[in-house]
């Protein structure tokens, strides 16, 4: 880590994250523990949040790796549970956990394909909330924050069910703000726009320069206005899907004159 931990924008708040991958999921853990969170990091594999986990505490931190697949309703609840007793009550959640299911251009559906694609992006995503809401409530409130996609809002073509499951997550967001807002929870989604970085500079800058700022977003950004959202900086903010994108849908897409 590059900044020490010493912060206070979550000071005190214990943050679940469900699918800490090397972009958006890896910078969002460490921006929150430079931010005084307490993280579990929870993934399918130990293998990149073992050494993660270990540099936040190595800094000063509180973090600690858990291996779980979000398919799995008793592998999720044993990580909450481990979080529960051994950080403290869980107050804060990022899902990250995503599946992209390229094939589904068509109707012609690849049913397992499907199964897959909506137990991970949205049935694991319910999960989580439903484990997690209870100590929530007991404790006086909480923060979600979901990575969705602009797919759940405009039809590309190429992801029918990526596109459903994801247009199903923001109706369970919505869902969580409205039920439970007057217990002192909220939850919101955020639509990213991050080019990996294995995709060729060509293709990449392409995709860039549809949006306003004429760039891709960094996971930095991403994470900043993940932490944020997961703040009580940001205590009005619940029901919302907020595009992270650089402007990408805000301007239409037709050739400049």
């Amino acid at each position: 880590m590059n900044n020490a931990v010493g912060s206070s924008l979550l000071k005190d708040k214990v943050l679940f994250v469900a699918g800490v991958g090397p972009l958006m999921g890896q910078a969002t853990v460490r921006i929150a523990a430079q931010e005084g969170a307490k993280i579990a990091l929870a993934a399918r594999s130990l293998t990149t949040i073992e050494p993660l986990a270990a540099e936040i505490n190595s800094a000063g931190g509180e973090a600690i790796a858990l291996q779980c697949d979000v398919t799995d309703e008793a592998q999720l609840a044993s990580a909450i549970e481990k979080t529960n007793s051994t950080l403290g009550s869980i107050t804060s959640v990022f899902y990250n956990a995503p599946f992209y299911d390229h094939a589904h251009n068509t109707l012609d559906i690849d049913p397992e394909l499907w199964q897959t694609t909506m137990d991970i992006n949205m049935m694991g995503a319910m999960t989580v909330a439903r484990l997690t809401v209870p100590g929530m409530i007991e404790n006086g409130g909480g923060a979600f924050v979901f990575n969705s996609s602009a797919a759940g809002l405009y039809a590309d073509g190429v992801r029918l069910g990526y596109s459903v499951s994801k247009a199903g997550l923001d109706a369970i967001v919505r869902h969580i703000a409205r039920v439970y807002g007057p217990k002192g929870i909220r939850a919101n989604s955020v639509y990213p726009f991050v080019m990996p970085p294995e995709v060729p500079a060509e293709m990449a800058k392409g995709f860039a320069d549809l949006n306003c700022l004429r760039r891709s977003g960094t996971p930095e950004e991403i994470g900043n206005a993940v932490v944020f959202l997961l703040s009580d900086r940001s205590s009005i903010i619940t029901g919302q899907g907020i595009y992270l994108d650089g402007g990408l849908f805000s301007r239409a897409h037709w050739p400049e004159m």
